[in-house]
């Protein structure tokens, strides 16, 4: 990690792995972290969908969970993405944010709009430092996503 200013983790579902690069970024200085993780970490996400994503992720909700605390319990300065359901659609960068606290709000987004978060969020490396936020798409406030 020499040289490094900021880290991606893009899977988040292993503590001990998630305690391995957080060890490795202390040893190297490196304390910007972003990583991506899912809904439902928090039991944020309400209603008939939360009902479908629980049935959906089962047992290993426990693991993002676990992953996610690792990095919270840390100096780092992090932020975490809670990702909906992504799928592909060139041209919609659409998202919108919600804070760990805050309900969950959106079934899907697309993988162009988290690409075009992280991008944002490497451009200007001192927004949302300490920060869980929910990643959604706008007006997908719905039973499940689309395409299931």
């Amino acid at each position: 990690m020499s040289g490094v200013d900021v880290v991606y983790l893009n899977d988040m579902s292993d503590a001990q792995a998630t305690k391995s690069v957080v060890s490795s970024m202390d040893e190297a200085g490196v304390k910007r972290l972003i990583g991506a993780t899912v809904l439902g970490i928090y039991d944020e996400v309400a209603g008939a969908f939360g009902r479908w994503n629980d049935a959906m992720v089962g047992s290993s909700a426990p693991l993002y969970k676990s992953a996610a605390k690792v990095v919270e319990d840390s100096d780092l300065k992090y932020t975490l993405l809670r990702l909906t359901w992504l799928y592909n659609q060139e041209g919609n960068e659409d998202y919108t944010l919600t804070l760990k606290g805050e309900p969950f709000v959106g079934a899907q987004v697309t993988r162009q709009a988290v690409a075009h978060l992280i991008m944002n969020l490497l451009v200007d490396n001192t927004k949302y430092i300490y920060e869980s936020l929910g990643v959604s798409e706008p007006n997908t406030d719905m039973e499940k996503p689309s395409f299931y």
